[in-house]
């Protein structure tokens, strides 16, 4: 079954999140008017279709929008993700959301970008039940 939803929302800082949610929802989830997406810290289209596609999520980009197509809840445990060096905190953050959902290992080159907009971040996944490692 897919599955259409549109919203329209300004929060250049919320879709990656957004893009995880999509990730790990049944159906297909079309993102438009999203173009200032790319004059962010990175590319945040292009580097999110890059993180989803590590765990085996398809989606498709053309001018100004994304399109995801969602599996549901799945693990992936037996999957990688590698982020370089971005210098996005919020490519981090969903990264990091979706690796713990998922269960794939993961590697986020200067994950400290973070803590320009949430320094809490990591103590907050840990009270909420996150298991990580962090490695220098």
């Amino acid at each position: 079954m897919i599955t259409k939803s549109e919203y329209y929302v300004n929060a250049t800082d919320e879709y990656p999140i957004l893009f995880v949610i999509a990730a790990l929802t049944k159906g297909t989830s079309i993102f438009k008017g999203i173009s200032e997406l790319k004059n962010k810290e990175s590319d945040r289209i292009k580097e999110m279709q890059k993180v989803l596609k590590q765990v085996g999520i398809n989606s498709t980009a053309s001018k100004g929008s994304l399109k995801i197509f969602g599996k549901g809840m799945f693990d992936a445990s037996d999957k990688k993700i590698y982020v370089p060096n971005l210098g996005d905190h919020r490519i981090c953050m969903a990264t990091f959301i979706l690796a713990i959902l998922t269960g794939a290992k993961t590697k986020i080159k200067n994950f400290n970008t973070v803590n320009s907009s949430s320094p809490s971040f990591l103590k907050t996944m840990k009270k909420l039940g996150a298991k990580f490692e962090i490695k220098k």
